[in-house]
């Protein structure tokens, strides 16, 4: 069957793992990834969000993975190691520094043990509150750019969007809401992400499954062995995806991996 070989799977959270907002989760899905953890096969989260959020919001109560991509794969962990670290250079966060003061947009910053915004304002209030997720504490910008800054998540609209990849053109983002983005520097993305954890793990990309809903798993589905989209994500996952299966609260984890033989 064509899961077999699969020797590690990866879940991105919001919309695949868990619902998004009310972050229900269906018991197949915990039950799904009990059992590819008894067979020996690695379970790694790969996804936006920073390990605090997941912490502190209580998004994944009583589930165990061996590992995670955070931050779109910015840090990479594999059995509480570190296995990989992109961070933006300090000429990156100066232009960007700029960029937000002069049109006094809001953005969050994501460092490894840490995440902060420069200021609030009505549309990080909104965005952050269509994902169930609190606003983050203020915290002043001095020296910026001697921090270890992995993601930042600016408050903008497309046209702002274009006009800060032109200043950063080093620099990539996904937008997940219609006033915000993930931003990044190159050599960041969920399929680096997914490489780091296959070379600690000794395998390969085709020996991995990856479940995803939207735009910032794409890359991930391509290059995993076998993608899987999830039923209530968007088309341009689904085109990306090997498979489609069912939605979340469809049990459409546990279907597509009893369907594909991985359990």
């Amino acid at each position: 069957m064509a899961g077999e070989n699969i020797r590690a799977v990866f879940f991105d959270i919001d919309g695949t793992l868990a619902a998004v907002k009310t972050h229900i989760i269906p018991e197949s899905t915990r039950e799904a990834v009990r059992r590819l953890r008894e067979k020996g096969i690695a379970c790694v989260l790969s996804t936006g969000r920073h390990p605090l959020e997941v912490k502190e919001e209580n998004i994944l109560p009583e589930f165990t993975f061996d590992g995670g991509i955070w931050l779109t794969g910015q840090f990479c962990e594999l059995n509480g190691k570190c296995v990989k670290q992109n961070c933006f250079s300090a000429a990156q966060l100066l232009r960007l520094k700029e960029f937000l003061e002069q049109r006094g947009r809001s953005c969050i910053f994501l460092e490894k043990d840490a995440m902060y915004c420069n200021l609030v304002d009505e549309r990080i209030k909104k965005e952050q509150a269509g994902i169930g997720t609190a606003v983050p504490p203020v915290r002043d910008l001095e020296k910026l750019e001697k921090r270890e800054i992995l993601q930042v998540v600016p408050f903008i609209d497309k046209e702002e969007e274009r006009e800060l990849l032109a200043l950063l053109p080093d620099c990539k983002l996904t937008r997940w809401g219609e006033g915000v983005v993930d931003f990044l520097p190159t050599g960041g993305g969920k399929e680096q992400g997914l490489l780091a954890v296959c070379e600690e793990l000794g395998i390969t990309p085709r020996q991995t499954m990856a479940f995803g809903d939207a735009e910032n798993d794409i890359s991930m589905l391509r290059l995993s062995g076998i993608g899987v989209a999830m039923g209530n994500g968007e088309q341009s996952a689904k085109e990306a995806a090997d498979y489609v299966t069912d939605r979340i609260e469809e049990d459409g984890i546990w279907k597509a991996l009893k369907k594909l033989g991985v359990i």
